[in-house]
C-alpha cells in the first residue's frame, strides 16, 4: 500500500515537474537567443575622460552598479559595487578627473571614486553615519560633497570630499566649542539658496547654539561660530555666514541669483546688505534663466533667448566669478529642450581648470562638452541599454537563467507550481493558522472597540466547516454619529446571534469596515483607561532639556498614585495642588489635559496616520523611559504635516524611521494648520505667551507675534522640549487677512 502511495506521489508530481523542465530548458535557450529585444533600465549616466568613458548607474542586488563603458567600442570595462538602502540615493560630484557617487546602506555612508581606467576607491568604508537619508544630510555643493551626522556613541561629525579625497571632523573634540555638540541640522534655507558658502547648526549640551561651516578650513576642520544671548537664529546666521565668508575669503557682496519677476533674469545680489543689484551683462540676453554652481569660480547661467521659452531657443554661458568673463556654452544645450533644462534632476559639472563640461539628468542622459572646442557628446539611456549586450545577456549562464524565472511566463509560473506543490502544502498546514491570527490582530489594532447592536442578519448561503456564513447589519455611535456597518460571521448553531443582541466590534474609521471581536481578544486588549481630576502631589526634578526642564509628576487620586514624565518648557509652570486627567495605556500613564485647557473629548478626536521620518535620542531617561524627540509626517487626505513631538518611550522599544504610528488631534486644528500652510509664510518676533494648561503633554499656547508692523494670533499646543519665550524668532505660516497664524519652525 505504501508502495502505491509513493509511486503515485512521483507520478503526480515528479514526471509532470521532468517533462516542464525540459520545456523551459528549450524555452529559456530561445530567451538567450532574443537578448536584444529586452533592455536593462539605467538610472544614471556620466561621462569620463572628455568623452571617452561612459558610467552606467543601474539597480543591483546590494543596491546599485556602476558599470564603465569605452565610449568608441561600446563594451563594458569594469563594474564597481555602490552599496545603497532600498532608496538608491546617490550624490555625485567630479573630482580630480574622477568620479564621485556617494551612497547609502545600513552601514552608513559609502563614497566611491571611480577613475577612467576602472580602478574605485571607497573612501568612508561605512564608518560615517547618516541618520536619515542621504538626499537630506548630504549636499553637492560647488563640486563638493558634503555631510553632517551622528554616530551611535552620539558623537557629532561631518566630512567633505574634495580633490577625492575625504575630510573628518568629530566636532565633540573641538577646543572651538564651549560644551559638548548633541546635534547638528543645516542652518534655515543655508543649502537651499544660492549663499556665498552652506552652514550648519550645532546644538550645544548647554543649551546654546553654535554655527560650523559646512567647508573645511585651511587647518583641516571647519569654522566655528557662536549665537549670541541677544541675537534672534537669523540674525546670528547672517553674522557667523558673513565672518565665514571673509575668512575664507569669498565674496558675498555680488552673488548670483535669478530674480522671481518676469523675465526671470540673473542679477547680481549682495548678501551682506541683503540687496539686489543690476542684471548681469551676460554678451546675449538670458531670459527664463537657472543657475548651475560649478566650482569656487564658475557658474553657469542657462535659458532662454527670448522672454517667452515658447519662442526661443536655450542659451547658455559660464559665468567666471574672479575675472568676469563669460564663455558660450551652447553647443552643451543645443540637444536639450526648456524642459529638460527647468528638471531639478537635471546637473552640470566642471572642474576649475578642466576644459570639459559635463551634465547629466537621471533616467534621461548624459552629456560633455569641450569649452575651448566646441566639441561635445550626448548619450540617452535607451542608446545605453544596447551596448548592455556585451555584458553577457545573450550567455547560458546562471544570472541570465535567473532573469528568465523572474519574467513569469505561463511556462515559467507551471514548472514553479509542480515544483513549489509539496513545500507549499507542508508550509501551508504549518504557518497558514498563524498569518490567520496574525492578520486579525493587525485589524483588531487599526480599528477603535465600539459597542453595537445587530439590526439584522441573513445567511450567505455559504457553509465553514458545516457552520452558515451571515451578514450582520450592526448599528453603533461613533464620533456622535449614528453608523451601520455589514460584517460577515461564521456563527456556530450552539452559540447563535440574533438581532437586537449587543456584539462589541472593533471599528477601522478610514475603511468604513468592522470585525466582531471575540471575548478572549477582549481580555488580551484592555482598551485605553481614563482617570479624571487625579491631583498633583509632588514633583521631581531630572535635569534640563534645552530651555526645559524634564519632570516627573506624581499625582494621586481614589488612593491611588500615578508617575507621569514631562518637559516643562520655560514660562510654563505645572502646580502642587492643579488637577488633572490622566490617561493610562499598556500600563503607563499620560497626560490627557492638566490645568484650565478645555477637556478632551477622545470621541471627537480624529484619528490620523503619521510617519516617523527622524528619531533623536535626547540625554534624558525617567522611570526606565527615554525621551525621544520624533519629526513625523501626518497624513490627512491627500495633505502632508510636518511636525515636532518629544515622547517619552520605554526603553527597551524600538522607535525607527519610516514606522507609521497613530496620532489624534482636534479637527479644527488640523484643518486651521492645513490652511495657513498652504498660504504666506515668513519670520515673526514673539511679542507674548500666555499658557493655559495641557493638551496631552504639550501646554496650549495663546501666542502674539508681529511681521511687518502687523501683529498675528497663534492659539496651539506647543513642542515643550523647544518652548517660546517673548523675543524669540519664529518661522510661522499666517493669514493677512484674518490675523491667525500657525508655527512652522520654532526658534533654535
Amino acid at each position: 500500500m505504501r508502495k502505491s502511495v509513493f509511486s503515485l506521489f512521483i507520478l503526480i508530481f515528479w514526471i509532470p515537474a521532468v517533462i516542464l523542465s525540459f520545456l523551459v530548458w528549450n524555452d529559456y535557450s530561445g530567451y538567450v537567443r532574443s537578448a536584444a529585444d529586452r533592455l536593462h533600465p539605467v538610472k544614471a549616466l556620466y561621462y569620463l575622460d572628455q568623452g571617452k568613458k561612459v558610467i552606467a548607474v543601474m539597480d543591483s542586488s546590494n543596491g546599485l552598479m556602476a558599470t564603465l563603458y569605452d565610449a568608441g567600442t561600446h563594451k563594458a570595462e569594469q563594474e564597481v559595487e555602490l552599496r545603497s538602502d532600498i532608496h538608491r540615493q546617490q550624490l555625485v560630484s567630479y573630482q580630480a578627473g574622477k568620479l564621485v557617487i556617494a551612497t547609502k546602506d545600513k552601514a552608513g555612508l559609502q563614497v566611491n571614486v571611480i577613475d577612467p581606467a576602472g580602478g574605485a576607491k571607497e573612501l568612508v568604508q561605512g564608518s560615517f553615519n547618516i541618520p536619515t537619508f542621504l538626499s537630506s544630510d548630504g549636499h553637492e555643493w560647488r563640486g563638493r560633497l558634503l555631510f553632517a551626522g551622528a554616530d551611535k556613541s552620539s558623537a557629532v561629525h561631518v566630512a567633505e570630499v574634495s580633490q577625492a579625497q575625504l575630510h573628518y571632523a568629530n566636532l565633540n573634540g573641538s577646543a572651538g566649542l564651549p560644551a559638548r555638540p548633541v546635534s547638528i541640522r543645516e542652518a534655515f534655507f543655508s543649502f537651499q539658496e544660492e549663499h556665498s558658502l552652506p552652514v550648519y547648526e550645532v546644538g550645544l549640551k548647554d543649551g546654546r547654539t553654535a554655527y560650523a561651516s559646512a567647508l573645511f578650513g585651511k587647518d583641516g576642520i571647519p569654522l566655528l561660530g557662536l549665537k549670541g544671548a541677544q541675537e534672534s537664529a537669523p540674525e546670528a546666521q547672517k553674522r557667523v555666514g558673513q565672518e565665514f565668508a571673509a575668512q575664507f575669503g569669498l565674496d558675498n557682496t555680488r552673488l548670483l541669483r535669478v530674480s522671481s519677476e518676469y523675465p526671470k533674469q540673473v542679477h547680481y545680489y549682495n548678501e551682506t546688505a541683503g540687496k539686489w543689484g543690476e542684471a548681469v551683462k551676460t554678451p546675449e540676453p538670458v531670459y527664463q534663466s537657472r543657475l548651475f554652481p560649478l566650482n569656487d569660480q564658475e557658474t553657469l547661467i542657462a535659458g532662454s533667448t527670448t522672454e517667452d521659452e515658447i519662442k526661443g531657443t536655450l542659451r547658455g554661458y559660464l559665468y567666471h566669478g574672479q575675472t568676469g568673463e563669460f564663455t558660450n556654452v551652447n553647443a552643451a544645450l543645443k540637444t536639450l529642450s526648456y524642459d529638460q533644462l527647468q528638471d531639478p534632476k537635471l546637473s552640470f559639472y566642471k572642474e576649475a581648470n578642466n576644459d570639459t563640461l559635463y551634465y547629466s539628468s537621471p533616467d534621461s542622459l548624459g552629456g560633455w562638452l569641450l569649452v575651448k572646442e566646441g566639441l561635445s557628446g550626448q548619450i540617452s539611456n535607451g542608446e545605453l541599454q544596447q551596448w548592455q549586450m556585451a555584458a553577457g545577456e545573450d550567455q547560458l549562464s546562471a544570472a541570465t537563467f535567473k532573469n528568465y524565472v523572474l519574467t513569469w511566463n505561463a511556462l515559467v509560473v507551471n514548472w514553479v507550481i509542480w515544483l513549489a506543490i509539496p513545500l507549499l502544502m507542508v508550509a501551508g498546514l504549518l504557518w497558514l493558522p498563524q498569518l490567520l491570527i496574525r492578520k486579525r490582530w493587525q485589524k483588531l489594532a487599526e480599528g477603535v472597540l465600539i459597542q453595537g447592536t445587530v439590526i439584522n442578519l441573513a445567511e450567505t448561503g455559504m457553509l465553514v466547516n458545516e457552520q452558515p456564513q451571515v451578514r450582520l447589519t450592526v448599528r453603533f455611535t461613533d464620533q456622535g454619529q449614528s453608523k451601520e456597518v455589514q460584517i460577515k460571521q461564521v456563527i456556530s448553531y450552539l452559540n447563535p446571534i440574533r438581532p437586537g443582541d449587543q456584539v462589541m466590534i472593533s471599528y477601522n474609521r478610514s475603511k468604513h469596515k468592522a470585525i466582531l471581536v471575540r471575548e478572549s481578544e477582549l481580555k488580551n486588549q484592555a482598551p485605553p483607561r481614563i482617570i479624571h481630576d487625579a491631583v498633583l502631589r509632588q514633583m521631581k526634578a531630572c535635569g534640563p532639556v534645552n530651555r526645559g526642564q524634564a519632570l516627573l509628576l506624581h499625582f494621586e487620586t481614589a488612593g491611588q498614585s500615578y508617575s507621569v514624565p514631562v518637559v516643562q518648557p520655560s514660562g510654563f509652570v505645572y502646580r502642587t495642588g492643579e488637577r488633572a486627567d490622566l490617561i493610562i495605556t499598556s500600563g503607563n500613564a499620560r497626560l490627557l489635559k492638566y490645568g484650565p485647557a478645555e477637556r478632551s473629548d477622545q470621541a471627537t478626536q480624529l484619528t490620523l496616520e503619521a510617519e516617523i521620518t527622524r528619531v533623536q535620542r535626547l540625554p534624558v531617561k525617567i522611570a526606565g523611559q527615554d525621551l525621544l524627540l520624533l519629526e513625523i509626517v501626518i497624513v490627512n487626505r491627500k495633505e502632508r504635516l510636518r511636525k515636532v513631538n518629544s515622547q517619552f518611550v520605554p526603553e527597551n522599544l524600538e522607535v525607527t524611521v519610516g514606522a507609521v504610528v497613530p496620532v489624534t488631534a482636534k479637527p479644527e486644528e488640523v484643518a486651521l494648520q492645513s490652511r495657513l500652510l498652504q498660504g504666506k509664510q515668513g519670520s515673526a518676533s514673539v511679542r507674548s505667551v500666555d499658557y493655559r494648561g495641557t493638551t496631552g503633554d504639550r501646554p496650549l499656547a495663546t501666542i502674539t507675534v508681529e511681521r511687518g508692523g502687523q501683529s498675528y494670533r497663534i492659539r496651539q499646543s506647543i513642542e515643550p522640549v523647544y518652548g517660546v519665550e517673548a523675543g524669540d524668532d519664529l518661522w510661522i505660516a499666517y493669514d493677512e487677512r484674518t490675523g491667525e497664524a500657525t508655527i512652522v519652525n520654532y526658534a533654535t
